[in-house]
């Protein structure tokens, strides 16, 4: 019965497309140049993140602390995946876009 209702009303959004254009030139470049800036801060982060996992992971080897090894490793893979997905976002919501 649920279902059957469900399925005969009308979607409000069929043919809604997001479109920040309504507020006007300065909101739509003022969110585009917030949004590239947290971009830019999270790859910096990131970044840092990496390099601070790599090197103590390169000291927990040499100092033969192989309990700490696993520890950092997994810190260096977060921080790679990380940087990964920041450096793909763009096509990540491109594709989620598309698709609706």
């Amino acid at each position: 019965m649920i279902l059957h209702f469900l399925a005969q009303s009308p979607n409000p959004f069929d043919g809604v497309v997001p479109d920040f254009g309504v507020f006007g030139v300065e909101f739509n470049a003022a969110w585009k140049k917030l949004l590239g800036g947290v971009w830019g801060l999270a790859f910096v982060v990131f970044a840092f993140g990496t390099i601070r996992a790599t090197l103590e992971l390169q000291s927990a080897k040499r100092n033969g602390f192989h309990t700490s090894v696993a520890g950092h490793t997994a810190s260096l893979k977060r921080s790679v995946i990380g940087l990964a997905v920041l450096a793909s976002l763009g096509l990540i919501f491109g594709a989620v876009l598309t698709v609706f």
